[in-house]
């Protein structure tokens, strides 16, 4: 039997890095308790919440199935957050994070 315990995590993913689960439920027209439900693997997500979830949260519906090819299903859910975010930020702010990154991980390598 396949394991589906990815797609909910999937789910949860794209999710966090848009909206709460309250934001979606209004969007999508169900519960929030609906939304959760999905989110813990306790029910199934029917297609049309799946297709609905990679609408609002603009990810593919590969992704969320955990079916994508790209570099992006191979991603903790923290660093697709930080790249959620990283996405969001002005050039000029882009600039400073790696900026900062870069100081970081020098700083990281120096000490061992």
């Amino acid at each position: 039997m396949h394991n589906y315990l990815h797609l909910y995590l999937n789910l949860v993913a794209a999710r966090k890095a848009v909206c709460t689960q309250n934001e979606l439920a209004v969007q999508l027209g169900v519960s929030q308790q609906e939304i959760s439900r999905y989110e813990r693997g306790e029910v199934k997500a029917p297609i049309n919440y799946i297709l609905g979830v990679a609408e609002v949260c603009d990810v593919s519906v590969d992704y969320i199935l955990g079916v994508s090819r790209d570099y992006s299903d191979k991603l903790t859910s923290e660093e697709f957050e930080l790249l959620e975010i990283f996405s969001k930020l002005s050039s000029e702010n882009k600039i400073k994070i790696i900026e900062r990154c870069e100081t970081l991980f020098e700083m990281q390598n120096s000490q061992k």
